[in-house]
Formats: C-alpha cells, sequence, structure tokens
C-alpha cells in the first residue's frame, strides 16, 4: 500500500504539471505538499531497498536509467508543450544518494581496516595472504550497511579512502552544480533513512512479558516499512531534527534557495504514511520490479501525448 500511495501522489503532482487548469480549483500547495510526499515515500523506500539488496551497483545503474528518460520526457516537454518543472530529475538524486552511501562505506570500512592493520600487522598480513587464491566474487564488506566496491574486488584502504572522498566530492558537486531535486537535502534525507533502517539487536526481547495490545503493535508494524518501533523512532527524530536544521539554515543571509525551500518539510508526511500503510514483503518480480523503475518515465510519457494531442491545432 506505501508503494501505491507513492504513486498516486507522485501522479497527482505530475498532472498538475502538465494540466494545470484541472487543478485550478484546489490550493497551489496541495499538489507540491503531494509531490514532496512522494519524494519522502520513495525515498524511504530506497533507504530500505538499499539494506536489502545484494546488488547496490545494479541498482543505481536501474535509477540512473530511468532518471535520464524522464529526464528525456520532461525536457521535450519543456521544449514542445511549454511545461514547466520545478522540480528536475529526482530519480537522479535517488542514484546520487546511493553512490553518497557507497561513498561513506568506503570511508568507513577502509578506516577501520587502517586501524585494524597498525594493531594486528602481522595476522593482517597472514589474513591478507591466505585470501590471495579465494574467489573474489564471494568477499564482501559489511561496513555502513552495504558492500564497500560495487563489483567486490579488493582494494587496499589507503586507495578505497581516497575513492570515498572522490565519491562524495563529484556527489555533491553534482547535485549543487547541476540542481537535482530536494538538493542536499534530499539526499541528506534518504542517508540519515538508511542509518534509521540499521537493524536494531533483538528488538523485542525484554525482561518482563509484553501486553495484548503491544503484541498487536509489533506484529501491525511487522508489515510496514519499519518493522519495529524503535527504527521509527529513530526515522522520526533524524529526520525532523534534519528538516529543522535545513528549515534553519535556509533562513540565514546569503544561503541559496535551492539549499531548502520550507515547502520541501512535506517529506516528512511520509513518515506517519509509512506508519500506518503496509508494504509488499514479498520479493518482486522482474516484471514488478521494472514496473517499478518504469512507472515516472512511462507517465510523463503518456501526459506529454496527451498535452500534445490536446494543444494540436
Amino acid at each position: 500500500m506505501i508503494q501505491i500511495t507513492g504513486y498516486i501522489l507522485t501522479l497527482l503532482y505530475v498532472c498538475n504539471l502538465f494540466f494545470p487548469a484541472l487543478f485550478r480549483t484546489l490550493p497551489s500547495e496541495i499538489p507540491a505538499l503531494a509531490g514532496h510526499a512522494a519524494f519522502g515515500i520513495f525515498a524511504l523506500l530506497l533507504a530500505r531497498g538499499a539494506r536489502r539488496t545484494t546488488n547496490h551497483f545494479l541498482y543505481f545503474l536501474r535509477l540512473i536509467t530511468a532518471a535520464f528518460a524522464t529526464g528525456l520526457v520532461t525536457f521535450l516537454a519543456d521544449r514542445f508543450a511549454h511545461v514547466y518543472f520545478p522540480e528536475h530529475l529526482s530519480l537522479i538524486t535517488y542514484a546520487t544518494s546511493i553512490a553518497l552511501i557507497a561513498g561513506l562505506s568506503m570511508i568507513t570500512g577502509c578506516s577501520q581496516d587502517l586501524v585494524m592493520q597498525a594493531m594486528t600487522a602481522d595476522n593482517a598480513e597472514r589474513l591478507d595472504s591466505s585470501r590471495e587464491d579465494d574467489d573474489p566474487s564471494e568477499e564482501k564488506s559489511p561496513q555502513f550497511g552495504i558492500p564497500v566496491q560495487p563489483l567486490r574486488y579488493r582494494m587496499r584502504p589507503v586507495m578505497g579512502i581516497v575513492a570515498g572522498i572522490l565519491t562524495i566530492g563529484v556527489t555533491l558537486f553534482s547535485t549543487l552544480f547541476f540542481r537535482f531535486s530536494h538538493g542536499l537535502y534530499g539526499q541528506a534525507f534518504i542517508v540519515l533513512a538508511f542509518i534509521a533502517f540499521r537493524e536494531t539487536p533483538n528488538p523485542h526481547e525484554k525482561t518482563t512479558p509484553p501486553s495484548v495490545r503491544l503484541i498487536a503493535l509489533r506484529r501491525r508494524m511487522e508489515r510496514t516499512l519499519f518493522e519495529d518501533t524503535l527504527a521509527f523512532r529513530r526515522a522520526l527524530l533524524i529526520l525532523s531534527a534534519l528538516t529543522l536544521v535545513f528549515s534553519l539554515l535556509s533562513q540565514l543571509p546569503g544561503v541559496p534557495t535551492r539549499f531548502m525551500t520550507l515547502d520541501m518539510a512535506g517529506c516528512l508526511i511520509a513518515l506517519p504514511l509509512a506508519f500506518f500503510l503496509p508494504e509488499f514483503k514479498d520479493a518482486p518480480s522482474t516484471a514488478r520490479r521494472r514496473m517499478t523503475y518504469s512507472v515516472l518515465p512511462a507517465s510523463c510519457t503518456v501526459l506529454f501525448v496527451i498535452r500534445l494531442l490536446i494543444e494540436s491545432p
């Protein structure tokens, strides 16, 4: 249900862009909030998916492919149908957030490797020599919750730290320079949601037996995106603090307006929606996965064609 809600809110937002005359009776804030809420929903889904997927590089490539397809349609709509898009390429924001998480993973994982090598140099040498003949496709670093390298090849710690810093730098620069949707706030929203979704060790283990109401709440939470109340409280606290900090910083003199607009706080609407609405728990089939990435470009294409047909003499 949470995915379907995100699609409905996205469709409302996009329809308002292509056919604003149909929404003149609605306050302009409603479609805008729908768009921000949809961004927040898919940001939470992306953060949860980054915890579950086994191939983050493929995850990144799918998002980039869908982003370029959507960008092509929006460019043609702007060029030939004069459709104005206040937010550009939200899918690239999602993709760059995956790259940002990968860069942080490289830095944290390789930094810990350096510490381990400094503390036990001899043991580290024997460990590296014993792994020289291992299959590199089976090696995986769990630091920061995801594999450090997309292709899972081994990398020296110093090179990994440098690669992580370069990845983060390129990601942040591209976001600021090209002004992708939701900017730095959107990237930080996804990264902090990813941190909030970290595994909780034995969340239900208590000395006293739980009440019937608590058992019912836990069973309902297991069907949602958060899976337990602790993950929801973490996400609510961290993302609310992030929104407050960015809102205050955006009010400082000299701060560019693309840093954050106040209506971007509508992304927080995704939190109560994700708390109450269930999530699809089954592993997605190939057809459903393709549909997930093609919904936005396909919807924009259909609306663009309809707009051209309406405006044609």
